[in-house]
Parts: structure tokens; C-alpha cells; sequence
């Protein structure tokens, strides 16, 4: 899915056979010009403490615009959140956000660092739905070198593992000739266990987070070859 769950952003998670990249989108038509938000501090996000997650803010009106390279096909994708009401999720409250252009809603939890995502009825590059798709893309809290693991479904029922690891803290990004500090980079590898072969990585996932901005880059490639699948990089962004 490449198409549903973007944080500020681009995310609805490729859960193909081969498993593309897990993305954050909502692909929305928010225009917007460069700025920057302030931080905030840990738990629940709601519309009243949208940066309460620092490296991924989830705020009404935000909007952001990568430059997105895939495949050689050059493409520029803008997102943006238009915040409906706070709900309870496994006795959590999540923020509940729409998507204009899809017309779909995400929703987003942030507890100690940790932004967990959830969509439903999730629709695949395929073309078919998944109807559950949660996953946490970063845990900012955590030191450089922490893991932890999330298991999806398929469209063809396979039980996909994603597993993200926190590879450096604290550094400067430079993205499209813009200069962010204070980042974080995840990186994140997908795979399931194929018979009589074994577990198999798809992807090799490479996100960067930017403190009080959320997500600057992405880089996707062939963990067997390098090749990069997909390169995403913020151009410009708003945030209220």
C-alpha cells in the first residue's frame, strides 16, 4: 500500500507479495511554504497537543511536499491532515485524520516517543484492501541501537515481518538543499518466511525524522542488489 498512512504525511503501507516500501501518506491538496513547528513532550497526540510527538506532529492544516524518485519516475506527492476528533483504540486515544483526496481516515497514538499507526480497509498497490494495517515507525525515546518488530497480513494472507531498528540519533540531514538538525534515522527491513526457503528480506527501508518537522527522507532499496526502489524527499512543508 503506498498510499494511506503519511504522517504528515505519506503512509498507506505496500503489503504486496514482494513488499514494496511501507510509506506514510494521505495524500491530500494542502498548499503550503516552508516553517518549522516546536517541540513538545511525550504521550497521547490530540488536537490540542498535535506536537506532542516531536519527530512525527500530527497537526490540522499541516501540509507537506516530497519529491519522490521511483523506479527512474520522477513525481512530486503533497499530503495533508485535516484532523476529525480524537478516539479510543485498545484503550488509547488516537488521533482521527481525514484525507481529502482519498477520502479515507488514519489514525495516530503517540505514547513515550512511540507513534503507532493504524488504517483500516487499507487498499494495496494491487488493488486489494487489508483490512487492518498498525504499525510504529519510530520510538523516539529509545536509544540508538533498540529494535522491535511489527507483523502485518498480506493480501495473500502471509504474515510479513517489519522490523525497525533506531541506527543514529542526534545528526544533521541535508535534504533538498535545506539543512535539518536534531534527526533520527530508522531503518526498517521487511521479510516473511517462504517454505521450504526460509525467512526472505524484500526491503531495506532507510526514514528520517526530523525534530518538530516529522518525516524529511526516505530511501528504499533491494537488500540483495542496493538498488534503490524509491527515494522520497521533502521539498517543502507547513505546519500551524
Amino acid at each position: 500500500m503506498k498510499k494511506k498512512i503519511c504522517l504528515l504525511f505519506l503512509a498507506i503501507i505496500s503489503l504486496t507479495a514482494c513488499q514494496k516500501e511501507l510509506s506514510f501518506e494521505t495524500a491530500g491538496t494542502a498548499s503550503g511554504g516552508g516553517g518549522t513547528a516546536g517541540g513538545g513532550g511525550t504521550g497521547g497526540a490530540s488536537s490540542t497537543d498535535c506536537k506532542s510527538c516531536m519527530y512525527m506532529p500530527v497537526c490540522d492544516g499541516a501540509a507537506y511536499t516530497y519529491a519522490d524518485t521511483s523506479l527512474s519516475v520522477a513525481s512530486l506527492v503533497v499530503d495533508s491532515f485535516r484532523f476529525v476528533k480524537d478516539t479510543i483504540i485498545d484503550n488509547k486515544t488516537f488521533v482521527k485524520i481525514y484525507s481529502p483526496s482519498t477520502k479515507t481516515d488514519t489514525y495516530y497514538n503517540c505514547t513515550d516517543g512511540a507513534t503507532r499507526v493504524i488504517a483500516y480497509n487499507a487498499s494495496t498497490v494491487g488493488g486489494n484492501n487489508v483490512s487492518l494495517a498498525d504499525i510504529t515507525f519510530i520510538k523516539a525515546n529509545l536509544p540508538v541501537g533498540a529494535t522491535w518488530q511489527d507483523k502485518l497480513k498480506n493480501p495473500s494472507g502471509q504474515e510479513v515481518t517489519y522490523s525497525s531498528k533506531i541506527t543514529e540519533k542526534g545528526i544533521k540531514r541535508v535534504v533538498n538543499g535545506q539543512v535539518f538538525n536534531d534527526v533520527i534515522h530508522v531503518t526498517m527491513e521487511s521479510g516473511l518466511d517462504i517454505p521450504l526457503v526460509g525467512f526472505t528480506t524484500f526491503t531495506a527501508t532507510d526514514y528520517y525524522f526530523a525534530k518538530g518537522i516529522g518525516l524529511i527522507e526516505t530511501i528504499t532499496k533491494d537488500p540483495n542488489s542496493g538498488t534503490v526502489i524509491q527515494h522520497r524527499a521533502l521539498k517543502d512543508y507547513y505546519i500551524p
